[in-house]
């Protein structure tokens, strides 16, 4: 029998640059919003960015609406 592939959910985490007021964001398919955030912070790492991270959200596919995962911000600060 073959295993099943994890399941990838849409991610996107918004953020604003330092000194900046526009907000963009960056959109990761990931199983988690844990794996999100981990590939936003190597990106962070590897860029040399300098940007506040100000939310994340996945997406339902159900109700086609984002919903908040903010709280793991919180969880790693």
């Amino acid at each position: 029998m073959k295993k099943k592939a994890p399941k990838l959910h849409d991610f996107r985490i918004k953020y604003s640059a330092n000194g900046s007021v526009v907000t963009s964001y960056h959109y990761y398919s990931c199983t988690t919003a844990e794996q999100a955030l981990e590939f936003q912070r190597e990106m962070i790492e590897n860029k040399r960015w300098n940007i506040k991270l100000l939310s994340i959200e996945k997406k339902n596919p159900y109700t086609d609406k984002w919903e908040d995962e903010s709280d793991i911000l919180n969880k790693e600060s």
